[in-house]
């Protein structure tokens, strides 16, 4: 029987954000009624509401604003009262984003399920098409060091340009999993004299459609986290792990 690795605890992740996404091939617009039922399903996302593309970024931490165009379909991007959870729901897509403070991933999982359950009861799909779960984590690397105490997928560089941060980016197929993969993607985003800043995107996608079922898709988010866990537990360092207090 195979034995899913010791999972780690963190005291203070850095995860900037997280989404748990689903999708299907949908009518190209949606009524207004559509929004105004699921709004009235999935309560307590409304402090403050946001129009964007239909194609926008699932991820908004430093997203760009990406409106739709006049008279284009487009998804509702909207947020709880503290500001720290959002929902996203449109033509052909539903997503939950966690942002910082994360807690840990079985917090969110009562919320994700039920805006699931809201959205399915509206959408009414025969089979959803693609599912994703995308951690986002940001974290500084002292300028004088370099990246590779904290990220062991880094490539070994000569001291001189590894302490000049010469990464931009690099990206993983980290692993497979039931029906979907894994990937690791690491860019160096902003810097300054003292630090210099990482993004760590490690996302679990589907490979095969999910039957329109809320078991179904909490079964995959689950199989997919997992697989997450593993990819991020891989491409980190003991450094890291100090730096995020692992209790």
């Amino acid at each position: 029987m195979l034995r899913r690795p010791v999972r780690r605890w963190y005291a203070e992740p850095r995860i900037a954000e997280a989404v748990l996404a689903i999708g299907h091939d949908a009518m190209p617009t949606w009524p207004a009624a559509s929004y105004d039922r699921l709004a009235s399903r999935f309560k307590g996302f409304g402090a403050r509401e946001e129009r964007l593309a239909v194609d926008a970024p699932l991820a908004r931490h430093g997203a760009m604003p990406c409106p739709p165009g006049d008279g284009q379909p487009y998804r509702v991007w909207r947020v709880n009262q503290d500001g720290h959870r959002a929902a996203q729901w449109g033509p052909g897509v539903v997503a939950y984003n966690v942002l910082a403070p994360y807690g840990h991933f079985e917090d969110h999982l009562p919320s994700w399920s039920n805006l699931v359950e809201a959205y399915l009861a509206e959408e009414r799909p025969v089979a959803l098409g693609w599912a994703e779960q995308r951690y986002v984590d940001v974290a500084g690397a002292p300028r004088a060091g370099h990246a590779g105490r904290f990220y062991v997928a880094l490539p070994h560089l000569p001291d001189a340009r590894e302490h000049r941060h010469s990464l931009t980016r690099l990206d993983v197929d980290a692993a497979e999993l039931d029906g979907g993969s894994v990937a690791v993607s690491l860019v160096r985003i902003a810097a300054d004299p003292e630090l210099v800043r990482y993004q760590l995107t490690v996302v679990a996608t589907s490979r095969t459609s999910l039957d329109p079922d809320v078991h179904e898709v909490m079964r995959w988010h689950n199989v997919s986290h997992h697989a997450i866990n593993a990819a991020f537990e891989r491409v980190i360092t003991n450094d890291t792990r100090k730096r995020m207090r692992q209790v």
